[in-house]
């Protein structure tokens, strides 16, 4: 999981800036919290990055990105998420420093579930939401804070994988 992780942070720190051809962007670093399930699995922790794209003043924001966390004990089970993701979300026009912000995104999610008796693993697509604030600090740092929901069924294990998912990131903005 640590390998898979850095890459992750490796892979979205090496990206270009021209990769943002005329776009604006940021790259960002986030800490994630998967919210405990009452009777099912404790939640977890870990870290995500994402490319940001930034469409000057416009209200449209997208993202491309991932997350990794590891499970915590809590419940009958405990899980481990890897995500990567492509997010689209609005903003208001014209924002100033801190804005308030709504996402959708299609996921695709590894997920191995750990329980008494064995191991399941398998792979999927879900679907995710969220809602908070991305704003800049100064000019040049970015950052976002959402609370959001991440929901799937995953095959071959047949857990509903329905959790709640806090960010908090800090990045860098890329001027073109």
């Amino acid at each position: 999981m640590r390998i898979t992780i850095s890459l992750l942070v490796a892979a979205a720190l090496s990206v270009p800036a021209s990769a943002f051809a005329d776009d604006e962007g940021a790259i960002l670093v986030d800490a994630t919290h998967i919210l405990p399930r009452s009777g099912v699995h404790g939640g977890g922790d870990g870290i995500g990055a994402e490319l940001r794209f930034l469409e000057g003043h416009d209200v449209m924001t997208g993202s491309i990105g991932g997350f990794a966390t590891v499970g915590s004990e809590g419940g009958p089970s405990r899980q481990d998420l890897l995500d990567v993701h492509f997010q689209i979300g609005i903003k208001p026009e014209h924002a100033a420093h801190l804005a308030p912000y709504l996402g959708v995104g299609l996921d695709v999610l590894h997920v191995t579930t750990h329980t008494m008796e064995a191991d399941y693993r398998g792979s999927t697509l879900g679907v995710s939401a969220q809602g908070g604030v991305i704003g800049m600090l100064g000019d040049k740092f970015m950052f976002r804070a959402t609370a959001g929901y991440l929901g799937a069924i995953v095959p071959g294990t047949g857990d509903d994988l329905g959790a709640w998912v806090l960010q908090v990131g800090l990045g860098v903005r890329m001027d073109d």
